[in-house]
């Protein structure tokens, strides 16, 4: 259904599209208020304003989620495109000073930002001064949302997004040296590991006995309880009251992707991270054995 149109302020219209390409990013007004840093009416209030100057709803509400009028996807497609080349132009002015503050959002899942990416902040300070890394924890997400740079098992479908693989990310099977079959062991919510729910509850032969949100929870279950648990290796290998439960058939590998947008191809800034994030993603630990199941994604 369409409303009336109204004449548009165009700088009101272009901040008005950049707040609904947040909306479109995060899949919600509340998560995209938080992103913007502003409130969930004003992001509402936004989102009405455009629809009265385009004379259309930009979004759908589905099962709780903002879905993108596909009349208007290629419209935020080219606000996309053209704040990615501010993004960049930006960057490019402030080369001439290295020391001027400049952020960077990378997104990843948890683990590796605590595990690899942290640890590693040493080496990129020096070649990257004035660079101001902010990074945001995404487990299932398959785009980039709000990061100008993301992690992802899963690459998006269409989109100006480019992609290279860069690393392979095992997971393992790690118990207390004290554990044996049968005492029990400790699972990422249904949220998190519904996907493989049947081959554990076969393999233990019962269900979890303690489900947790996180992988720290899960460490923190398996000392405090004595129980086993699938874990990432960079994690299981950094805890030395942990070891590896090889043969289980639970292990598994599966491929990292590193994804931007286009149009930040020449963004010196972005390049530098981008090199930075897979020289170490390249140097992830494999599997203590060589039984591990390998999970492709077909592309």
């Amino acid at each position: 259904m369409t409303t009336p149109r109204l004449t548009p302020s165009y700088a009101r219209l272009f901040d008005d599209l950049r707040v609904a390409l947040a909306v479109h990013r995060c899949g919600s007004m509340t998560r995209a208020a938080v992103e913007l840093g502003t409130t969930t009416s004003t992001v509402s209030r936004q989102v009405s304003r455009l629809r009265s100057a385009l004379g259309l709803s930009p979004f759908i509400k589905a099962e709780g989620d903002w879905l993108l009028n596909p009349r208007v996807a290629a419209l935020l497609e080219a606000v996309e495109q053209a704040n990615g080349m501010i993004e960049s132009e930006l960057a490019r002015l402030i080369e001439a000073d290295p020391e001027e503050p400049r952020e960077i959002r990378i997104g990843a899942m948890p683990s590796v930002i605590s595990h690899v990416l942290v640890p590693a902040l040493g080496e990129l300070q020096p070649v990257a001064r004035g660079l101001r890394p902010i990074f945001e924890s995404r487990v299932h997400e398959t785009g980039l949302g709000m990061s100008d740079v993301a992690l992802v098992f899963t690459l998006p479908e269409g989109g100006r997004i480019k992609a290279r693989r860069c690393g392979s990310f095992a997971y393992g099977l790690f118990a207390p040296p004290c554990w044996t079959p049968g005492r029990g062991w400790v699972s990422l919510t249904d949220r998190y590991a519904a996907r493989y729910g049947d081959d554990r509850r076969a393999w233990f032969g019962s269900d979890a006995t303690l489900k947790v949100d996180s992988f720290a929870q899960e460490v923190a279950a398996m000392r405090a309880m004595g129980l086993a648990g699938i874990l990432p290796i960079v994690v299981g290998e950094a805890e030395t009251d942990l070891v590896h439960i090889p043969g289980s058939g639970l292990d598994l590998t599966r491929d990292l992707h590193l994804i931007y947008h286009e149009s930040r191809s020449e963004d010196a800034d972005l390049r530098c991270v981008i090199d930075w994030i897979c020289r170490h993603t390249a140097r992830l630990p494999a599997l203590p054995d060589q039984q591990a199941q390998v999970v492709s994604v077909n592309f």
